[in-house]
């Protein structure tokens, strides 16, 4: 992903995921999300929002963790 392109998808995702995030909000972007940090990027400091929701919410933070472990697997062939 080039910087122009992740910094475009930043940008939507603040935009998307400004002040309160709940479960819908964070569904949207999640499967984005979990690709950035799958690569490296920090939830924390992209996103703090979506970070606050999936430390408080059990459904989207599994989730968020099955789409990583997926991401993952294929990274390592294993998919």
């Amino acid at each position: 992903m080039d910087k122009q392109t992740l910094s475009q998808l930043v940008d939507d995702i603040y935009s998307a995921h400004a002040g309160q995030v709940d479960c819908e909000r964070c569904d949207e972007q999640m499967d984005c999300l979990a690709e950035l940090v799958s690569a490296g990027y920090d939830c924390q400091l992209m996103v703090p929002a979506v970070q606050a929701h999936l430390n408080c919410c059990p459904t989207c933070r599994e989730t968020f963790k099955a789409l990583l472990k997926i991401l993952d697997a294929q990274q390592a062939g294993q998919v």
